[in-house]
């Protein structure tokens, strides 16, 4: 049998470092030279060649001798995860355009540091390991991805805030539609002066920092962050990021426990911010004299949303404009479920003779020109912002912080921010091939994650795909 043996083309700067008993190879883009030496194989009688010691690696400018833990461990490497790296990199080619403007000197750390925080939720330590037996590491070569490496990576990023918010005007176009939303992130750490004790939505008074998130609901991503004192959850952090942020003629959307008098009178005294909050149904801006009258004819119309009914009615008070809606499937399922509490003895009836006008209904206090259904879709799809909060803790698992100042932790949740700008781009991605009902961004990095590549001599060579990876890679081009 004649094996037809694959010639490796060498660049000429790189040849003349060879010499007898050496070997060169090529690594990525990368060339190495290594002591070489041959013994007689008595059993398969031939000769076997043996790589001795580790010589350097060649640039233009000459050879390097020194090396490192993570080279070797590449080298070694016989089975390399191919496909989500492949995918991500290619799907988010915006992004990394985006780092390397703004991030120049770093942005392949960054990019692959936020990589595998959304394909592993990897800790800082654990990022050399994966980056080893991924194809990143062969996409971007020699980025620098040690634990002490990494550590001083954030520290840098935290000390210059005005990249990250240069890197946020990539993402921020006026007239946007916002969802706005805190969390809180645990940290233990007595040097991050931003961690205060404060009372989170589980009612628990631990040290803690907050995290205020802002989510287009045009582009379905999120667009910026800014780390607040744990103590601070009130409106005036808000007006100052719209500041930070150079966001304008926005119109912000949130949740019931937004609303307050004063909250409202700030943002209205700051005039740049318009709004859609949903009220407390025992709020007495509310008028529900229309819902205690027969007939639907005191209200102002309705409209179809999800292929239900919903109706409305409006009014003034103070100038504030106040817009009723009321769900009838939802009212129902109220109603029932109050009633088989009040069976099981655990509420009185009378509860539910106080609160039947009040089953099925939202209302909220808005400062915009919007029509009623416009206004129920933006207060709808606000749920995504809860969804980015629910991937920021379940996914990456970033709802708690090990770093040891403030400006690591800032650079901690700015590489957190990239992973969910990643998460985003395959998410959008679901959504236009309309297979998010089948698959979640994190099941397409599983399956993906499963095509590898193996080392077979010199060469690479891709393993077979199975069902699932084939149908992803196909419909998700």
């Amino acid at each position: 049998m004649v094996r037809k043996l694959r010639t490796m083309v060498y660049p000429d700067w790189a040849l003349k470092h060879k010499a007898k008993g050496t070997e060169l190879r090529q690594i990525g883009k990368n060339y190495y030279l290594y002591k070489i030496s041959h013994k007689w194989d008595k059993e398969k009688k031939q000769s076997k060649k043996i790589t001795g010691e580790y010589l350097g690696r060649i640039t233009e400018e000459g050879i390097f001798k020194q090396r490192n833990e993570q080279l070797t461990n590449i080298e070694n490497t016989t089975i390399k995860e191919f496909g989500a790296s492949k995918f991500i990199s290619t799907k988010a080619q915006d992004i990394i355009q985006n780092l390397k403007d703004v991030f120049p000197g770093i942005w392949k750390e960054i990019f692959v540091f936020a990589a595998f925080r959304f394909f592993y939720a990897s800790p800082l330590k654990n990022v050399r390991d994966h980056y080893c037996n991924s194809h990143l590491s062969d996409l971007f070569p020699e980025a620098k991805v040690s634990p002490k490496t990494l550590a001083k990576l954030l520290d840098s990023i935290g000390k210059q805030r005005n990249l990250v918010k240069e890197f946020f005007t990539r993402y921020i176009t006026e007239g946007e539609t916002l969802a706005v939303d805190i969390t809180h992130i645990f940290s233990r750490s007595e040097d991050v002066i931003s961690s205060t004790l404060g009372r989170n939505s589980e009612q628990h008074y631990i040290p803690q920092i907050n995290l205020l998130l802002l989510f287009s609901l045009d582009k379905m991503r999120p667009i910026y962050y800014r780390i607040l004192a744990g103590s601070i959850r009130d409106v005036s952090s808000l007006v100052l990021s719209m500041a930070e942020s150079g966001v304008k003629n926005v119109v912000l959307v949130s949740d019931k426990g937004f609303y307050s008098l004063d909250n409202i009178n700030e943002i209205y005294d700051d005039g740049k911010i318009n709004y859609i909050l949903p009220l407390k149904r025992n709020s007495q801006l509310i008028d529900y004299s229309q819902l205690k009258q027969a007939g639907k004819n005191g209200f102002d119309g309705y409209f179809l949303f999800e292929k239900r009914v919903i109706w409305y009615y409006e009014h003034i008070i103070d100038e504030k404009r106040i817009v009723t809606f009321l769900d009838e499937r939802l009212k129902v399922e109220e109603e029932k479920d109050l009633l088989i509490r009040v069976h099981e003895k655990k509420h009185e009836l009378t509860e539910f003779y106080e609160n039947q006008f009040k089953f099925g209904t939202i209302s909220i206090i808005t400062k915009t020109e919007f029509p009623p259904q416009k206004i129920f879709e933006f207060l709808k799809s606000r749920i995504n912002i809860e969804v980015v909060f629910d991937t920021f803790k379940n996914v990456l698992n970033a709802d708690r912080s090990y770093m040891r100042g403030d400006s690591e932790l800032e650079g901690w949740e700015f590489i957190n921010f990239i992973a969910l700008l990643l998460y985003y781009e395959v998410y959008m991605l679901l959504v236009s091939k309309d297979l998010l009902s089948k698959y979640s961004p994190k099941d397409v990095i599983l399956h993906l994650a499963r095509v590898q590549k193996l080392r077979i001599g010199t060469n690479w060579v891709l393993q077979k795909s199975q069902r699932n990876q084939e149908y992803l890679s196909k419909n998700l081009k």
